[in-house]
């Protein structure tokens, strides 16, 4: 799957208080093979962006995330995917480190600024 040249502008406002759902509990997040993949059958995601869960060979390039308001979630999470390439990500100049959250996931390749966002959990 490639996407490429997205521009995506997020309402954002997510707190803790209103939206939790860390990113060390990802294996939390419900599971619905046969209903159709509506972001709200799953209640509020771990995060603002894109959240990508049972995927294999992911190519994002040209892809650029911005907020209206802060929220507290990364933009990117990866949820046991395979083969995952990024190239051009644009995020907000304040939302860097800890921005592409992977869980279980293989970064095939990345750009050096992307790898700079990068954080893997369990």
């Amino acid at each position: 799957m490639k996407l490429e040249n997205i521009e995506i502008v997020c309402p954002g406002r997510a707190t803790r208080g209103m939206a939790y759902m860390s990113v060390s509990r990802l294996k939390d997040v419900p599971e619905n093979e046969k209903g159709y993949p509506e972001f709200t059958m799953f209640e509020e995601l771990p995060s603002w962006g894109f959240y990508v869960r049972h995927v294999k060979g992911i190519q994002m390039h040209n892809i650029k995330l911005r907020l209206q308001e802060d929220d507290f979630r990364p933009a990117f999470v990866f949820d046991r995917v395979s083969d995952v390439r990024l190239s051009g990500i644009s995020l907000p100049e304040n939302k860097k480190e800890g921005q592409v959250v992977l869980r279980q996931t293989n970064l095939q390749s990345a750009d050096n600024a992307v790898k700079e966002y990068v954080r893997e959990v369990e």
